[in-house]
């Protein structure tokens, strides 16, 4: 995999920047921009709409919390476990709309998750989970 690089300078972004590294996963590019900008001047804050693109990041620890808006399912399970596998834990803030009709698997990836939030979501509630969650 490429490291992510600096704008004129090589060497991967996470080791050039002190701050903590959030990765956010979000189908939605409208809600990854608007964390980013929410984020970004606390935390470096990494983005996609693709969580094959997050997963490596994640696992290869440059993630220190990874935020995931994605409702659950067994394949999202899977990943997660995937994930926990190759690195450990991962803080992960799970962000869906909830709904009655997927009750076993609300259940089910609260195990695999630090924390989960239904939309809409309050930021600064998920601000202070992130500081929670943060290694000091």
């Amino acid at each position: 995999m490429e490291e992510l690089k600096l704008p004129g300078g090589t060497g991967n972004l996470a080791a050039h920047d002190p701050r903590k590294t959030l990765l956010i996963f979000s189908p939605d590019l409208n809600l990854c921009f608007c964390l980013s900008m929410l984020f970004q001047d606390r935390f470096h804050v990494v983005t996609s709409t693709s969580l094959a693109m997050i997963e490596p990041l994640a696992v290869e620890e440059t993630a220190d919390v990874l935020i995931v808006d994605a409702p659950p399912s067994e394949r999202l399970i899977t990943q997660l476990e995937g994930m926990h596998q190759a690195r450990g834990q991962v803080p992960v803030i799970l962000l869906y709309a909830y709904h009655a009709r997927g009750v076993a698997l609300d259940r089910a990836i609260r195990s695999h998750v630090d924390s989960v939030f239904y939309k809409p979501v309050e930021i600064p509630a998920i601000t202070r989970r992130i500081e929670d969650l943060l290694p000091r």
